[in-house]
């Protein structure tokens, strides 16, 4: 947890930045596109250039990557723009969102309004908000933001305590994190029993941990979910859109 805490405290004081950035951003003209998980796999395809437990995974064009994963049938694209960690920036979520016409998640450390602002400028149609790097008071504060901008906010939790906290809210979409933040490491078991505990009509999404057709057939058969959110696997992978295809049509 100590290393969220830090992050937060920068991001926190980066505020500033963000505030110039979106004083010499251009007014939105992208529409709000609305997440459809209506298949019977669905696929969020995310931009990650590094990550904290691989280092750097492949520095790409995040407008070329984005347009492949529209071409092999992602239902959204997630762009990290978080820079420290894994190497993304709120340049790549402009450049994506620019490029495809599908909904595309603000993968970010949110702890203010000013970030959620900036990525609804930038044309960001959902806004993560990690509930365990956030207080009670701040998620619903964040959360009722979020709405208010007439954007999705996807709250991310690990553990079953995480999802009690957060149920209240009523969210339209919850996701569960098979990776614990505080200790990297991937949990698939907590994480499917915190999916399995997801109320009705909460849709549920999965992310991280996701490296096969396998490891998602076994999830879903275990939870009943079918959105997945994968990262790490695609960047990594010579050929992402015959991978993606491929976890797509997993029945």
């Amino acid at each position: 947890m100590f290393w969220l805490e830090q992050i937060k405290q920068q991001k926190l004081k980066e505020r500033p930045k963000v505030v110039q950035q979106l004083h010499v951003c251009d007014e939105r003209k992208r529409p709000v596109y609305s997440l459809r998980c209506d298949s019977s796999c669905n696929i969020i395809a995310e931009i990650k250039k590094a990550s904290p437990t691989y280092g750097i995974l492949k520095k790409v064009d995040p407008g070329i990557q984005a347009a492949l994963y529209q071409d092999a049938g992602a239902k959204a694209v997630s762009v990290l723009t978080d820079n420290s960690y894994f190497g993304g920036s709120f340049d790549d979520l402009h450049t994506v969102t620019q490029t495809v016409t599908l909904p595309v998640l603000c993968k970010e450390f949110i702890c203010c309004k000013e970030q959620i602002d900036l990525a609804y400028t930038l044309g960001a149609d959902i806004i993560l908000l990690i509930a365990t790097m956030l207080s009670t008071h701040e998620l619903e504060q964040l959360y009722a933001y979020t709405l208010k901008k007439g954007l999705l906010p996807l709250i991310e939790v690990h553990t079953l305590t995480e999802l009690e906290r957060v149920l209240h809210l009523q969210p339209e979409y919850l996701m569960v994190n098979v990776r614990n933040l505080s200790t990297l490491e991937l949990e698939y078991d907590i994480a499917i029993a915190t999916l399995q505990e997801i109320p009705h009509p909460v849709k549920k999404i999965c992310a991280s941990g996701i490296d096969s057709p396998d490891t998602l057939q076994r999830i879903k058969e275990h939870t009943g979910t079918t959105t997945f959110l994968v990262g790490t696997a695609l960047m990594k992978s010579d050929n992402p859109c015959k991978l993606l295809k491929e976890l797509s049509h997993v029945c």
